[in-house]
C-alpha cells in the first residue's frame, strides 16, 4: 500500500500553495496529483503559455491545456448561448493562463466572511498572508504590502499601456473620478480610478507553477504525478484514506495519505467530493452512490457576471501594449461596496474598435455544478443561471449608464468616439446577446459554521462531518470578493497549509 502524508488533489493556486508550504517540513512526504501535464524544466525551458497573453483582449485559454468547460443556459437567458468557461487543465492550473491580474480581495470582504460565522478570516486575519504572498516593487515599503514573497506584483507604467487605457483614464479623470495608486490599498474598493497591479514580471506569468512549485521541486519529500485525475476520495466513517484517480496511462489507481486536500477547483472540487458521495441526496441517488454526508456540494455557484460595449474611434483600437492596465470602481453603494468596474480593451486595430468590459463586483444570481454521472472524465453539469436575477441587470445598466458617460467625454469624442452595439438595447436583451463570464467563479464548497445548512467546510477549510478532508480553492469562498480571485486564492493555500501542517502534529 502506498502511503503518504498528504495528498493534494490540484497544483493551481490552491493545492500549488499547499504542497510547497507543507514540503518546507521535510519530515512530511506529499503527494501532488495534477490532472494536466507538468513542466518540470519550465525554469530553463520556459513554455510559450508562461510568457504569452496579456496582448490581446481575448481569453488566454489554450485548448491544449483547458478542462473544456460550458455553461449550460437552463433559464433561456442567455438566448441558448453556451459560454465557455476556461479552467487550467496543468500544472499551476487557471493560474497559468489567467490574466495575471493581482488585485486582492477588499477588507469589508473578508469581515463579511467573518460575520457569516467563519472565525479567522476577518481583514485583519487575512491581511498577514497577503503581505507573505507578495514582492510589491511599488509599495512594498508601505505597511499593508509585503517585499519578500514569492508573488511579484507591479503596475505597469503608461508608456507601455495600449492608447485605449490612456483615453479612458483620461477620460475618468474628466469625470471626476478619485486617482488612487495602488488600488490594493484599504480605501481604493469604490468610486476610485487606478491602475490594476499585475503578477507578470519580465514577461513571466507567476502562477503557481514558476513560483511556489519551482521551489518546492528539488524536495524529496514532494512527488508530482502529472496526468493523474482525480475520480474520489476513499472515505472510512468520517476518516478521509485516499484518493482514487486515473493515471496517465488510463488505468485506477489508489493511493492513501493522514491527509487529504482537494484544490481540483470551483467546478472539479464539487465533482470530486459528489462522486465521493458528498453531496445533496437528491442529486447523488439517482446516479446510484451512496450517500456518505448530504451536504450541499456544488451549490451557491458563484461569479462576477461580465458584459461587453463595443465602440470605435481614431486610434482606440491600437492593440500594441499592455491591455488590462486602467481600471475604474463603481461608486460606493449603502453598505461602502461598489456594485461594478470596468477596464477597456482594445479590438480591433483596422476598424479602429475597442471596448469597455464591465463586470459586477457582486452578483445575487447562483448556479450549480452537478456531476453527470459517476465518470470522472465527463465533465459535469454547470449553470450560472446567467442574467436570471433583476437586481443584477439593474447593477448592469447603473455601470451602462456610467460607459455612456465616458464615450460622451470630451476625451473620447476629441478621439471621434461612436457607439457600435445599441447602447439603449433594454438591459436584459442586451445581457442575453453579450453577457459573458469574467471567471472569477466561486462559492461551491462553500465556508461557514457546521449548523449553516448552506454550507460544506469550517473555517478551518474541513469538509463538515470529515476529520482530514479539506479543500484549498475558490470554493470555499462564502461570497464572492469584490475583485479578482486568484490572490485570495493563494491566501486560502496559505491558510489551507498551516491548518494541515498543525493536524500532522
Amino acid at each position: 500500500m502506498e502511503k503518504f502524508d498528504v495528498i493534494v488533489v490540484g497544483g493551481g493556486s490552491g493545492g500549488g500553495v499547499v504542497a510547497a508550504r507543507l514540503t518546507e517540513n521535510p519530515d512530511c512526504r506529499v503527494l501532488l496529483l495534477e490532472a494536466g501535464p507538468d513542466f518540470p524544466r519550465e525554469e530553463i525551458l520556459p513554455p510559450l503559455f508562461v510568457v504569452s497573453g496579456e496582448h490581446s483582449w481575448k481569453s488566454a485559454g489554450i485548448p491544449e491545456f483547458d478542462w473544456e468547460f460550458y455553461n449550460e443556459d437552463r433559464s433561456g437567458t442567455l438566448n441558448g448561448r453556451q459560454l465557455w468557461l476556461p479552467r487550467g487543465k496543468l500544472m499551476g492550473g487557471t493560474s497559468m493562463v489567467n490574466a495575471t491580474i493581482a488585485a486582492r480581495g477588499a477588507p469589508f470582504d473578508f469581515d463579511r466572511w467573518a460575520s457569516m460565522g467563519n472565525d479567522g478570516w476577518a481583514w485583519n486575519d487575512v491581511l498577514p498572508y497577503f503581505i507573505k504572498i507578495e514582492n510589491d516593487l511599488d509599495f512594498g515599503d508601505q505597511p499593508i504590502h509585503g517585499n519578500a514573497g514569492p508573488i511579484v506584483i507591479q503596475r505597469y507604467k503608461p508608456e507601455s499601456w495600449a492608447p485605449i487605457n490612456r483615453v479612458m483614464y483620461e477620460s475618468c479623470v474628466e469625470l471626476g473620478i478619485r486617482e488612487v495608486p495602488d488600488l490594493n490599498a484599504i480605501d481604493s474598493h469604490a468610486g476610485v480610478l487606478g491602475v490594476m497591479p499585475h503578477n507578470r514580471y519580465k514577461e513571466v506569468r507567476l502562477g503557481t507553477l514558476t513560483t511556489y512549485i519551482r521551489s518546492a521541486r528539488k524536495r524529496p519529500n514532494l512527488t508530482i504525478r502529472a496526468g493523474a485525475v482525480a475520480d474520489r476520495i476513499l472515505l472510512n466513517g468520517s476518516k478521509a484514506e485516499g484518493v482514487v484517480y486515473i493515471g496517465s496511462d488510463g488505468t485506477q489507481q489508489t493511493v492513501h495519505a493522514d491527509e487529504v486536500v482537494v484544490s481540483a477547483g470551483v467546478y472539479n472540487t464539487p465533482a470530486i467530493l459528489q462522486r465521493s458521495g458528498i453531496g445533496p441526496s437528491e442529486w447523488l441517488e439517482p446516479l446510484g452512490i451512496e450517500v456518505a454526508a448530504d451536504l450541499p456540494v456544488g451549490k451557491n455557484l458563484l461569479d462576477h457576471p461580465g458584459f461587453g460595449m463595443i465602440f470605435k474611434g481614431r486610434g482606440l483600437g491600437v492593440t500594441t501594449g499592455r491591455s488590462f492596465v486602467a481600471d475604474v470602481r463603481g461608486p460606493a453603494g449603502p453598505t461602502g461596496e461598489p456594485a461594478w468596474q470596468t477596464h477597456p480593451f482594445p479590438v480591433d486595430e483596422e476598424e479602429g474598435m475597442a471596448g469597455f468590459w464591465t463586470y459586477l463586483t457582486h452578483a445575487y444570481a447562483q448556479g450549480e455544478v452537478i456531476i453527470r454521472s459517476r465518470d470522472a472524465r465527463q465533465a459535469p453539469l454547470i449553470d450560472h443561471r446567467y442574467n436570471t436575477v433583476e437586481r443584477d441587470r439593474q447593477n448592469f445598466d447603473d455601470a451602462r449608464t456610467f460607459c455612456k458617460e465616458m464615450l460622451a467625454s470630451a476625451t473620447f469624442q476629441g478621439h471621434g468616439a461612436e457607439w457600435v452595439d445599441d447602447i439603449n438595447q433594454p438591459i436584459a436583451d442586451a445581457l442575453g446577446e453579450r453577457m459573458g463570464a469574467a471567471h472569477h467563479q466561486a462559492g461551491t464548497t462553500k465556508m461557514g459554521r457546521a449548523d449553516d445548512p448552506t454550507a460544506v467546510v469550517g473555517q478551518d477549510l474541513r469538509v463538515h462531518g470529515f476529520d482530514n478532508l479539506r479543500v484549498a480553492d475558490t470554493s470555499v469562498y462564502p461570497d464572492n470578493v469584490q475583485h479578482n480571485t486568484n490572490l485570495t486564492a493563494l491566501v486560502v493555500g496559505e491558510r489551507a497549509a498551516e491548518f494541515v501542517a498543525a493536524a500532522l502534529r
